[in-house]
């Protein structure tokens, strides 16, 4: 039996499933459902997660980054300034070359800008 795998940038991942780390209640639980899932991506909203300020809680302190790999969305976006933005500041925090890139048109919808 062969192995399905995905790979991305030379990177093989067993797992298709990427999930995302809003609309939990704590990164406790953001953890659990990671876990539960058996995904090997998580996305994260640079914009809405503390990722540097180590005297706060952080994902890193639940989800290892050397096991799952982040990738740092532009959640909230809409413009390619404040996405390319955020996007420093994601390389600053964490050193990621691999992104998930959102610019929305619709503040209501998120819908976005296409």
């Amino acid at each position: 039996m062969t192995t399905d795998t995905l790979t991305i940038a030379g990177k093989s991942y067993a797992s298709r499933l990427i999930i995302g780390t809003g609309k939990y209640k704590s990164y406790a639980e953001n953890a659990a459902a990671l876990e539960a899932s058996g995904a090997d991506i998580v996305t994260v909203a640079v914009r809405r997660v503390n990722l540097s300020d180590p005297s706060k809680e952080r994902l890193t302190d639940h989800i290892d980054p050397k096991k799952v790999t982040f990738l740092p969305n532009t959640a909230g976006c809409f413009t390619a300034d404040d996405a390319l933005r955020t996007l420093r500041l994601a390389r600053e925090a964490g050193d990621w070359k691999l992104v998930k890139l959102e610019v929305l048109a619709d503040q209501k919808t998120l819908y976005p800008d296409m």
